[in-house]
């Protein structure tokens, strides 16, 4: 079989045609063959796309408390302990204190410590839900999970009783909040 100049050519061009499609799929510009690390990107970024509560702040987590003194009539501590897959996990010390919200002054729910007591503070006396600090803290709390967890299992406890207000909880002095989050391992 003698070949013509012109088929040298075509065969030339199939040639680098292809491999520079090997090249484009090597170095990522395409993808001929999926593969797992495609997969793997594409839940990666579905795992971004998480809604948080902490999206929208409560109008509560708006307010700013300019003075500390006399005029302030609502002042409680609850107790707030979080457990993530049997770890405790901290509570900021100073969160809600001088934020981007509140630059010179106090959210209405804040830490002085890194204890777990928060501080619930208004000029006046008001229903204030737990929801409040998560937001101001910018973290996700419901029944959906806790922070960035969602697979697993959340339970909230009250004062030692199961409470499944979750964000909703109206805080009141010396509760004691625990909320345990157990991932679903194995799943």
């Amino acid at each position: 079989m003698i070949l013509k100049e012109t088929d040298g050519w075509k065969i030339f061009t199939i040639l680098c045609l292809v491999s520079l499609l090997g090249v484009m799929e090597y170095r990522g510009m395409i993808d001929l063959i999926s593969d797992e690390k495609s997969e793997q990107v594409e839940d990666k970024e579905q795992i971004t796309k998480i809604s948080s509560t902490a999206d929208e702040m409560h109008p509560f987590g708006e307010y700013c408390l300019t003075e500390h003194g006399e005029s302030v009539q609502m002042h409680i501590h609850p107790y707030l302990t979080i457990i993530i897959d049997g770890e405790e996990q901290e509570i900021p010390k100073d969160a809600g204190i001088y934020t981007e919200t509140c630059p010179n002054a106090m959210h209405m729910v804040h830490t002085h410590d890194n204890t777990g007591k928060l501080h619930v503070e208004n000029y006046t006396w008001e229903d204030v839900p737990l929801e409040v600090f998560f937001d101001v803290w910018g973290k996700h709390f419901n029944e959906t999970g806790i922070f960035d967890h969602r697979d697993g299992i959340i339970e909230m406890t009250v004062n030692g009783t199961v409470n499944d207000d979750y964000q909703n909880l109206i805080l009141a002095d010396k509760q004691n909040i625990v909320i345990i989050y157990t991932s679903n391992q194995g799943a």
